[in-house]
């Protein structure tokens, strides 16, 4: 014979269960999540998913899991949801964060994110259109082309011709 308390738990598991997938039109699978301006990074639970805007498919990003509910009316009691947290982060703009729960899913996200009007994006260098390297990064590289030739697993003209283009990106 099962105990009452445990018919009591698996009858409401059943119903949490039910209640969740007979919502009106069924569960969403889908969402997109976007902000003004477009091209913030995208972070669920700290985990890189891609930038603004972004169509997410739910299962996923935010998949359904048990965990403990923390209400003072029902201390403790295993709920199966989607729970976690949801970063946007872009240059320039405040990082917005909210945690997200099965009912915040329900419905596409649009963020409006507090920017600084008076950000300008770092000058990319003019002869490789990227921003020149670290100090400390160009060291470290020349040291290792160094160790290469007094291996000779480069020759003296390989060694000149790296050497450049390493100096070059200062």
């Amino acid at each position: 014979m099962i105990p009452v308390s445990a018919r009591i738990h698996v009858a409401g598991v059943l119903l949490t269960v039910a209640a969740l997938s007979g919502c009106a039109g069924g569960p969403v699978e889908r969402i997109t999540i976007d902000t003004e301006p477009q091209g913030a990074d995208v972070y669920a639970s700290g985990r890189h998913i891609g930038v603004t805007p972004l169509e997410i498919v739910l299962d996923d990003v935010f998949p359904m899991h048990w965990t403990r509910r923390q209400d003072d009316d029902d201390v403790g009691a295993a709920v199966y949801r989607r729970l976690g947290t949801l970063t946007l982060e872009k240059d320039g703009c405040e990082p917005y964060s909210a945690r997200v729960n099965t009912q915040s899913l329900q419905q596409n996200i649009k963020a409006q994110l507090k920017c600084d009007p008076n950000y300008k994006p770092p000058v990319a260098d003019k002869a490789g259109g990227k921003e020149p390297a670290a100090a400390g990064e160009i060291e470290r590289r020349l040291r290792l082309l160094d160790d290469l030739r007094k291996k000779k697993l480069v020759t003296e003209e390989e060694y000149r011709e790296q050497r450049r283009r390493i100096l070059q990106g200062i």
